[in-house]
């Protein structure tokens, strides 16, 4: 059996997978607090679209609208360690990896201004989920962090992040892109020898503006495709080694019971075990009634020992076909966590959880 508390001890990265509202993020945010609580330096990552970490920690009225950005930001509180947090902003740390790779500040700037890259960082398809990924390295190879924790997309998008940096590896060793799109290989031959026939055709169908965006793009991206190939693999490492812990967050309902049984079967289709199975929200254990209570109470306090019972059995079946090294069952809390104090409260559950 391994504790939360073990396992935040040893294990560097922490991803929270799960479906939507079964409580993940706030999971996650406890966990790195009850990190922060043991005394180490515990950031949180959100790469969630829905926004919720800020609204967990309490800090929807600072003077950003989110109270979070893409720089992890510390939060203050009494614990031993640090507790830090931060949500994932793609456009920016694409902008950080250009700068990063570029030779010189003239390319960063001919790449940052180009339309086509713009367009990319805004709408290409993988590009947030590889920026979530480069930004778990850098977060991980920070050393004011002992564990990075992040909390992942619901389900199907959290596989998305996973795979992306063997996407993007793939991608670049491809031969379509080594011959036909790789700097100097193949947009800049075809525009200066035989291929400006299919240049020009290509250009009355997309317009001659769009493609000197392309062609001016792929010139000035040479040399930078080294570098993001190399973080991708090392990032892809990364998240198939024992350095990366993976938990499941659930909650006894049909549709999440499904998806924690999905994500564990995609998990071990690339070889990965489930460290931590949370069940969340489960019906409270009440103490009997004492004295005189009436008909209603009693049947009311019945059939919430009835739910309890079938919710047991729920996990115990759950818990057999995950095969997580640890099952910890989460109770319902009085209140949604709206602040630290709520956090806290997650935390100290976590904690000290029943354990399957």
């Amino acid at each position: 059996m391994t504790l939360p508390a073990d396992l935040l001890a040893r294990t560097p990265v922490v991803l929270c997978l799960g479906s939507g509202g079964v409580g993940k993020t706030t999971t996650a945010a406890a966990l790195a607090l009850a990190a922060a609580q043991q005394g180490q330096r515990a950031v949180v990552l959100t790469i969630d679209p829905a926004r919720r970490l800020a609204d967990a920690m309490g800090l929807t009225d600072h003077e950003d609208s989110h109270g979070l950005g893409n720089e992890a930001r510390r939060i203050e509180g009494d614990w031993s360690g640090e507790l830090w947090a931060s949500m994932l902003d793609p456009s920016e740390t694409f902008d950080g990896l250009i700068r990063l790779h570029a030779e010189t500040e003239e390319q960063a700037n001919r790449i940052l201004e180009n339309r086509l890259y713009r367009n990319l960082t805004e709408s290409l398809s993988g590009t947030n989920e590889y920026m979530a990924a480069e930004r778990l390295r850098d977060l991980h190879l920070d050393d004011r962090f002992d564990v990075v924790i992040v909390d992942t997309p619901p389900s199907k998008h959290a596989f998305d992040f996973i795979d992306s940096p063997g996407r993007l590896t793939r991608f670049f060793d491809h031969r379509l892109y080594r011959s036909v799109l790789a700097p100097r290989k193949g947009v800049m031959r075809a525009v200066n020898s035989a291929g400006q026939l299919l240049v020009r055709t290509v250009s009355r169908v997309v317009g001659a503006a769009f493609l000197e965006d392309v062609v001016d793009f792929f010139a000035a991206f040479e040399g930078i495709d080294r570098g993001f190939r190399d973080r991708a693999a090392e990032v892809e490492a990364l998240l198939t080694s024992s350095a990366t812990a993976y938990v499941i967050v659930t909650a006894p309902r049909d549709e999440p019971l499904r998806e924690a049984r999905w994500i564990s079967e995609r998990l071990q289709r690339r070889s990965l075990s489930v460290a931590l199975l949370v069940v969340n929200r489960l019906t409270p254990r009440f103490d009997p009634i004492s004295g005189r209570a009436s008909a209603a109470a009693k049947k009311n306090l019945a059939d919430l020992i009835q739910l309890a019972d079938a919710e047991e059995t729920i996990i115990d079946a759950l818990a057999r076909d995950i095969e997580a090294e640890t099952v910890l069952m989460l109770y319902e809390l009085l209140s949604p966590v709206a602040d630290l104090d709520g956090l806290a409260e997650l935390a100290d559950q976590l904690r000290g959880a029943a354990y399957v």
